[in-house]
């Protein structure tokens, strides 16, 4: 179901005061982690739980747990079946694992010599595989009696038992087997026995594709793939993680963001990160929720709030433990949903009331399995939170204008994470920055992970800075560049070219002009390509010779001539001049009532030779008007903009 809507002015006054509050630390220029740079992960690199049934476990590391449907699934982590379940992979990829199956993610779209790998390990159990419509990865399960390759599209089982043996059955396409004996290439309807490492691969034999047991028929209908609404209102990257959007929400098109999705059923005090729990994960501390949504609407893309709307999702590619804002005051910790400038959204509800819309919890309940029931809805413990603007403390002459939060991913031990108290040395920024960095060394060099970050913000002369900017100056960019998107098959997102469309809105939300003439970056044309034009409106030079010629000009009709040099000096009006000069000099004369212009006119109409030169200046007192007729093409065409901003 779709549905329009356009941004309010109150919506877009609501939106303001995030530009004078996002902030970015001030971090040494050759450290990485500087948190105004952090973009995520590549969206391939995860895989999402697509169904689940029954008990079954997962181990992180040191850490072991349920499996849930919101949980990522990253390089290492073990998973162990008493029931049933599906794995989606970025590339359209689906991994169907029954019950007494135990297998390792070892890696995901890892590149081996120029070539992309997902390799599985199963230890015991059974797996169905079909492989992606879009994928161009080599896709490699390993057993204890050998492997089993596929290098093209198709679709195969492995079941491998715990004395070793191990049954490979092709239904479509082509999957290689090798062992230390040897090799064979089992075909679309054929299936191979292999009964230990050394066995020979000779056991190849034709089978019914009609034959099969429960999991069979159970994993047919849960790998197929669905392609609904959001297939094509979604980035190609997160396009195959996104079908569950489409029974449980509308797609909105939005005249300031695109296509944006809204939840559907959802209570009215809920918000983005509200219903579900915090997990300490290796890349930093994890949203997990059992919505049917939450994986693609809480790692990937932003949230935004307007009035008269509710809540929606903004589409983003890349991938996050979380897309929140966090700070603590003493005694509580706090999160909140980043918008599509990167600071904290805004909301209108009870003690919120158009402030940030920060979930706040007690330290001793950050661990809480249904944080929900544990956050704080009363307006004296959300002050510190929700009234927060940054600091004004003088460093070396220059303001440090950092916001109190951080929007890079919070890293926390397990150890800190039992015990929330200890939580707090997290928040310290050379602290978190450091164990981010550590994260990202190690996910390098064992799976191959890398932290995605966009270019440094320009900096400009100190006195540039305001509230919210990042130190040193620079501007507000949307929280995407997708201009090191590698290999999407989708350009700038509608909301980037709805940003072309719409620059009276965006001129409400890019405020300071000094901003926008350093910000150099291409990718984001859709929110700078109209502040230029809004630059040159705001002078305050064409403003006031602007302002009195309009009133003249209806009301003051004995001097005509004064009246046009007046209006004609500044070039920042050419929508009030230009459906006025597309007629001749001489029918604007003739709409004047004063007989005074018609005799101009009977003097304006013989040569001009014919005239003695000493009348030639009082004829030509309205040429001044014609003067800037050359140019007003090139002047009107590059601030076509400012009529619709005037009104």
């Amino acid at each position: 179901m779709n549905a329009t809507f356009t941004s309010t002015r109150l919506a877009a006054a609501l939106l303001l005061p995030a530009a004078f509050v996002s902030a970015a630390p001030q971090a040494p220029v050759s450290a990485p982690a500087d948190e105004d740079t952090y973009q995520g992960e590549a969206p391939e690199r995860y895989a999402m739980v697509r169904a689940l049934e029954g008990d079954v476990r997962i181990r992180k590391g040191d850490l072991d747990e349920t499996l849930s449907r919101g949980t990522p699934i990253a390089e290492g982590d073990v998973v162990e079946s008493r029931g049933r379940g599906v794995l989606q992979l970025g590339d359209g990829t689906r991994i169907a694992f029954g019950g007494a199956t135990r297998f390792t993610v070892a890696t995901l779209f890892t590149d081996r010599k120029g070539e992309k790998q997902v390799l599985l390990r199963l230890d015991y159990g059974r797996l169905r595989v079909l492989l992606g419509g879009q994928s161009d990865a080599r896709f490699r399960v390993d057993t204890p009696s050998g492997t089993a390759t596929c290098f093209d599209k198709g679709a195969f089982t492995v079941e491998a038992e715990r004395d070793r043996i191990v049954r490979l059955k092709v239904h479509t396409g082509r999957v290689t087997f090798a062992n230390e004996r040897g090799e064979a290439r089992v075909a679309a309807g054929e299936r191979l026995t292999v009964y230990s490492p050394q066995d020979g691969l000779d056991r190849v034999r034709s089978f019914n594709t009609y034959d099969g047991d429960d999991f069979d028929r159970w994993s047919e209908r849960a790998v197929v793939i669905k392609r609904g609404e959001s297939w094509d209102r979604v980035p190609s990257e997160i396009r195959y993680y996104a079908d569950d959007l489409d029974d449980h929400g509308r797609w909105v098109n939005s005249g300031e963001f695109g296509w944006v999705w809204q939840p559907n059923g959802v209570a009215e005090d809920w918000r983005p990160y509200y219903q579900g729990r915090w997990a300490p994960y290796s890349g930093g501390m994890t949203w997990v929720s059992d919505e049917p949504w939450a994986y693609v609407a809480y790692h990937h893309g932003r949230w935004h709030w307007s009035l008269g709307v509710g809540w929606f999702w903004i589409p983003g590619v890349y991938y996050s433990p979380a897309w929140v804002a966090w700070n603590h005051t003493p005694g509580y910790y706090g999160w909140a949903p980043l918008g599509y400038y990167n600071t904290p959204c805004h909301w209108g509800y009870g003690a919120w009331g158009g402030g940030y819309a920060w979930n706040v919890v007690s330290i001793n309940y950050i661990n809480a399995p249904h944080v929900h029931t544990r956050i704080y809805s009363d307006a004296t413990v959300l002050r510190g939170f929700n009234g927060a603007t940054g600091g004004t403390t003088w460093t070396g002459g220059g303001r440090d204008l950092r916001a109190p939060w951080q929007r890079s991913p919070l890293v926390v031990s397990q150890a800190e994470f039992r015990n929330p108290g200890q939580m707090q040395s997290a928040f310290q920024r050379d602290v978190n920055r450091d164990r981010l960095m550590a994260y990202e060394r190690q996910a390098q060099a064992t799976t191959g992970r890398t932290i995605i970050r966009r270019a440094p913000a320009p900096v400009g002369p100190a006195g540039d800075a305001r509230p919210g900017s990042p130190v040193g100056g620079g501007v507000r960019a949307p929280f995407e560049d997708r201009s090191r998107i590698q290999g999407s098959e989708r350009p700038l997102g509608p909301r980037e070219r709805v940003h072309e469309e719409r620059p009276a809105d965006r001129s409400r939300e890019v405020a300071t002009p000094q901003d926008r003439r350093v910000d150099p970056a291409p990718r984001d044309r859709g929110v700078e390509s109209r502040p230029r034009t809004e630059e040159r409106r705001v002078d305050p030079a064409p403003r006031e010779r602007t302002v009195e010629p309009r009133p003249r000009e209806r009301t003051v009709e004995p001097r005509p001539a004064e009246e046009r040099r007046i209006e004609v000096a500044p070039r920042s009006r050419p929508a009030e001049s230009r459906p006025i000069e597309s007629r001749p000099q001489i029918n604007r004369e003739e709409r004047r009532p004063d007989p005074q212009p018609r005799q101009v006119e009977r003097e304006s109409r013989p040569a001009p030779r014919a005239e003695p030169p000493r009348e030639r200046p009082r004829e030509s007192a309205p040429e001044p008007r014609s003067e800037p007729a050359p140019s007003r093409p090139s002047g009107g065409e590059g601030r076509g903009g400012g009529r619709e901003i005037r009104r």
